[in-house]
């Protein structure tokens, strides 16, 4: 034996292939990173311009409940009855008018409660002066409003109602007799209907003061908590004007920071048992130095970021893959020219070894005989799963139909037993033809899909296409329905072959099926299936109004595994088996488009004369 030249292999422990490795995955590390980061900053900016705008809204929405019962004050003390009171507040009847007059008032606007106080700041009338914990003969001098309603013109504020212990919002002006200040009216309103829309929204919105305590939230358990630790000045000045009640305001554990690159504040805290990150976004309100904060949902924002981290570094991964497999395809390149050049040198060697050669060459042969016979029978198992499959989908529509006669038997059933206890013979005997006609029409259900499952023969005889047509459209009756696809037929009977009817049902079982496919996402659902005899050969059209055929679909429409559905929708064997059934059939199949706009499937098969001619 001759010497042969030996390739020399690169080493495996050489650390340069490692290197580079890690190279390419600390860069897609990278990629990834810079992906996450500009998806993530994106997302949150987008999401805080939308809270932006949500906040305003929410601002005008808080304004509007003020601004409706701003003008009460005024007209209370403005209305001849309370002046009349004010001129004699010893009278009886004065404080029975004044009282009366606010809880008309109150009744008619919506407030929590009116009332109006002396100067010194004592309750004189009041709109509950007629129901438990009324507001008549308390002094209000401590609350900011009646201050500033006295000094300034006009005083509003925020507080829990020391009476009532009901939280709501105060607006009061100074009520004049002869150009001096005799005391105020008080409007008190219910602002805690807002928390309810905040939470019916699903927002997270809270309301804070001027010392950063949040007063009004759609989460309840912030009401009365500050963001941060409160000075003593304004912990002692909350608690002079009893602010809210006898509640101090506690600290809520709110965490604030950033995420990614971004520089927008984040606010962290529990929710529900569970870490939550929100982004936070804040707006001054106009009454009384309030703020308005808004805390935007980042859950997508963030499975966005995670989405498109994943796709970087799947796209980074492919990218790696592909040159690796370039780089593999040019070594097999080097070593197949060296293989070649090894190759000449052992010709000789070769030649001494054809005999052993054509030994497995024969042996090779019977193994690709074998294989033939195997990929034949594989590919008659495979035209069985395509009607299987077809038979499947038919199948989830008569299960329905087969339901209704089953539940009518077993009603009937009960009915028969209770009528035979009571010896009522003649409804028994009427009850058991009535299950003998559902039993039929269940058994002809079930002898259809029998007919379509089972392997068909080769035994060709008289067959009518109109009956395969007729049947095959029974048994997908119920889909067409539950699609709300519009069904029709126009064959002129009988349209008599030389054929295999279970071949033939499959054929018409494949079409109607496409068609089902293609008008199910249209608006327009309408499947039309025409026959008749021109020309001496029987001719079977089948219309739909689906998306219809490209030129590069309609090329290649019979090839085996070609399909257009999705993935696990379809083998590609269906209309290669039509194809194949109509040709054993010495006829032709034709794909074009329908006048209805969809696909048009044409059938020429021979009349009986011809076809047994042919078949000679």
């Amino acid at each position: 034996m001759s010497s042969i030249t030996m390739m020399r292999l690169p080493s495996m422990g050489s650390p340069r292939p490692l290197i580079l490795l890690a190279t390419a995955l600390l860069a897609i590390a990278g990629a990834m990173l810079f992906v996450r980061e500009n998806v993530l900053d994106y997302g949150l900016r987008a999401t805080a311009t939308q809270a932006e705008e949500r906040l305003k809204l929410v601002g005008a929405t808080f304004s509007t409940r003020i601004e409706r019962f701003r003008y009460l004050p005024e007209v209370i003390a403005r209305s001849r009855e309370i002046e009349d009171l004010f001129r004699d507040p010893a009278s009886p009847e004065a404080a029975l008018s004044g009282n009366r007059l606010l809880a008309r008032i109150n009744a008619a606007s919506g407030a929590l409660a009116l009332f109006v106080t002396d100067a010194k700041g004592r309750t004189l009338a009041a709109s509950n002066y007629d129901q438990p914990g009324s507001f008549i003969g308390y002094n209000y001098r401590f609350r900011p409003y009646f201050r500033d309603a006295i000094q300034s013109g006009f005083g509003s504020y925020y507080a829990v109602g020391v009476t009532t212990g009901e939280p709501g919002y105060f607006l009061a002006v100074p009520i004049k007799l002869e150009g001096r200040n005799v005391g105020a009216a008080i409007v008190k309103i219910d602002l805690l209907p807002l928390e309810q829309q905040w939470r019916d929204a699903g927002e997270l919105v809270a309301v804070e003061d001027r010392e950063g305590v949040i007063f009004l939230s759609s989460e309840p358990q912030w009401r009365y908590r500050s963001k941060g630790p409160l000075d003593p000045e304004s912990l002692a000045r909350i608690r002079d004007e009893q602010r809210y009640g006898a509640a101090d305001p506690g600290e809520m554990a709110l965490g604030s920071g950033a995420i990614g690159w971004s520089d927008l504040p984040i606010a962290s805290f529990d929710e529900g048992g569970v870490k939550s990150r929100r982004l936070m976004v804040d707006m001054p309100f106009a009454e009384s130095g309030w703020t308005l904060l808004y805390f935007a949902d980042l859950s997508f924002v963030i499975a966005q970021a995670n989405i498109a981290t994943i796709a970087a570094g799947l796209a980074g991964l492919l990218v790696l893959a592909g040159l690796k497999i370039a780089h593999q395809k040019r070594q097999a390149r080097r070593l197949e020219l060296r293989a070649r050049s090894d190759l000449e040198l052992r010709v000789a060697e070769r030649t001494r070894e054809l005999s052993q050669t054509n030994l497995k060459l024969e042996t090779e042969i019977v193994e690709r005989q074998r294989a033939q016979e195997q990929l034949d029978l594989t590919r008659d198992s495979l035209t069985q799963a395509e009607r299987l499959a077809a038979i499947g989908q038919a199948f989830a529509g008569l299960a329905h139909e087969i339901n209704q006669p089953l539940a009518a038997l077993r009603t009937y059933l009960a009915s028969t037993r209770l009528l035979a206890a009571r010896q009522d013979m003649v409804a028994v005997h009427s009850n058991i033809d009535v299950m003998g006609e559902v039993i039929g029409r269940v058994s002809h259900l079930t002898d259809q899909l029998k007919r379509l499952a089972r392997r068909d023969d080769a035994d060709f005889g008289d067959v009518d296409f109109a009956a395969s047509v007729d049947r095959v459209a029974e048994l997908l009756k119920f889909r067409f329905a539950d699609l709300g696809i519009s069904f029709s037929s126009e064959i002129d009977r009988p349209l008599a072959i030389l054929g295999n009817s279970a071949q033939l049902d499959q054929v018409m079982l494949n079409l109607l099926g496409n068609a089902i496919d293609a008008v199910r996402d249209r608006p327009v659902r309408v499947i039309h299936v025409d026959g008749a005899i021109e020309a001496g050969t029987c001719v079977v059209r089948v219309h739909d109004s689906g998306r219809g055929l490209d030129d590069e679909t309609q090329d290649r429409l019979f090839e085996p595994f070609h399909t257009t559905k999705a993935a696990g929708e379809g083998l590609g064997l269906g209309l290669a088996t039509v194809h194949r059934i109509i040709s054993n059939h010495h006829g032709e199949i034709t794909a074009g488009r329908s006048p209805l706009g969809g696909a048009l499937f044409t059938i020429r098969l021979s009349r009986i004369d011809s076809a047994a001619a042919a078949a000679e």
